[in-house]
């Protein structure tokens, strides 16, 4: 990653607002239907908060890589700190979480007409896998009516253990958002286990 603010670091800086914002929407959702967000007081004051501004007006040009990293740590955390609490002692919460991802995926959505490779590289646009040099995505199969990836390493696990969140909720959280962000784009999208993920044209 270059060491010169470029348009790669705005393209990473999107997706990690993108993140952020999701969290917030969940936030909100869950003070609209009543869940217990009281735990949620302190969120600020344990993970810190993203900075709001242009990205070459408020990022260290001096630690680029660094300050981005960082950035990406403080959505992780935030949105596995508000699961985790959300979830815990509450069968219901899950299912209102993922509806309100879907809701926020539906807000972000690719339109119709795309092709899989469209979808994937809109993928990519939207979602944070971690920095770019991490390399988390490979495609392993394409065609003009499907597109296969990999995920080679699950670069979330680690800020959902700091948490002490099951994964498995940001997996449910992610797939919720992405069935919203495909929803009537003419291609689905399927999960198929092992970090394997695919997008069918209709």
């Amino acid at each position: 990653m270059s060491a010169i603010l470029g348009p790669i670091h705005h393209w990473l800086f999107r997706k990690i607002k993108i993140q952020n914002d999701l969290t917030n929407v969940l936030i909100a959702t869950a003070k609209d239907k009543g869940l217990n967000v009281s735990a949620l007081a302190d969120i600020d004051e344990k993970f810190g908060s993203l900075p709001e501004g242009d990205l070459g007006n408020i990022i260290d040009p001096t630690n680029i890589h660094g300050w981005l990293q960082d950035k990406i740590a403080i959505v992780e955390r935030r949105l596995a700190y508000v699961a985790k609490n959300l979830t815990e002692g509450n069968a219901d919460a899950i299912g209102i979480i993922c509806e309100s991802a879907r809701a926020f995926g539906k807000e972000n959505a690719i339109g119709s007409g795309a092709s899989p490779v469209d979808g994937f590289e809109y993928y990519e646009n939207i979602f944070v896998s971690g920095m770019p040099c991490d390399g988390v995505n490979m495609i392993v199969n394409e065609d003009s009516d499907e597109l296969m990836w990999q995920e080679t390493v699950d670069i979330h696990k680690q800020y959902w253990d700091e948490v002490g969140a099951n994964v498995a909720l940001f997996y449910e959280i992610r797939n919720a958002m992405i069935e919203g962000v495909f929803d009537g784009s003419g291609l689905t999208y399927y999960a198929l286990g092992n970090g394997s993920y695919k997008l069918v044209r209709e």
